[in-house]
Formats: structure tokens, sequence, C-alpha cells
């Protein structure tokens, strides 16, 4: 299975990795699954260094319309990191950022500790 993850219902973090092919159906089943899992909303790290994506910019278009349309403020911050290794990977997810930030915090990452660390930082404008 290409995509593994973990729901930590009490910290709000879904926790993914990804290895081998991962094409768009991977993706809109994960995505299904996090709604069957009632996690919608909450924060994700999203491990990809073992993944070979064969994702398309109109895939990468509509992932990212999917989750900015699932941020919930009264879940969480509802960030995203992404953990890559390639330079190919890099290009996907920083299209992937790009469409994404501007309501729903995204960020690109080379290590799994950098990410984490990320998520336990306050957000600039936190009143916490």
């Amino acid at each position: 299975m290409p995509l593994t993850w973990k729901v930590d219902h009490d910290g709000r973090l879904i926790t993914t990795t990804a290895s081998g092919a991962l094409a768009r159906k991977d993706i809109a089943d994960y995505l299904a699954a996090v709604v069957g899992e009632g996690a919608v909303g909450y924060r994700v790290i999203f491990d990809a260094r073992s993944a070979d994506l064969a994702l398309s910019p109109g895939d990468l278009a509509a992932f990212s319309q999917t989750v900015k349309d699932r941020k919930r403020d009264d879940v969480s911050d509802g960030r995203i990191a992404l953990v890559v290794s390639s330079e190919a990977e890099r290009e996907m997810a920083t299209y992937f950022v790009d469409r994404t930030d501007s309501q729903r915090p995204c960020r690109l990452f080379r290590t799994i500790e950098d990410a984490r660390a990320w998520m336990d930082d306050p957000l600039p404008g936190d009143s916490n």
C-alpha cells in the first residue's frame, strides 16, 4: 500500500508516510479515509521521501482545493508539513504549497524532525 497513516485524535494530528508509486487514486482514497476516521481539519505531516509521485499539476491543484475546503478552525490550525527529499518531489510539493498556504499553513521540510518542530511552534499571530 503506497500510503500508511496514523491518526492521533488527542493531538489532532495525522502522520502519513508514502512509499512506492503514488497516484491520484491513492491520494483520493486517503482523503476519503481521513473523513471516515473523523480527522477532517487535523494537522498533517506527510512524508513523501520514499514515494514515486505520479501526479499531474491538475491532480495537485485538485488536492489543494480539497484540503483548503476542509480547514476547520474549531479543530486545529490545519497545518500541513510536506517532507520531501528529491528535487522532483520538491517541485511538486512547492506547487501544492503555493496553492494551499493562503488558507492552510503549509510548508516543505527535508526531515520529519523539522516538520514536527514546526507543528509544535506557535504560528505568527497566535495569541496562545
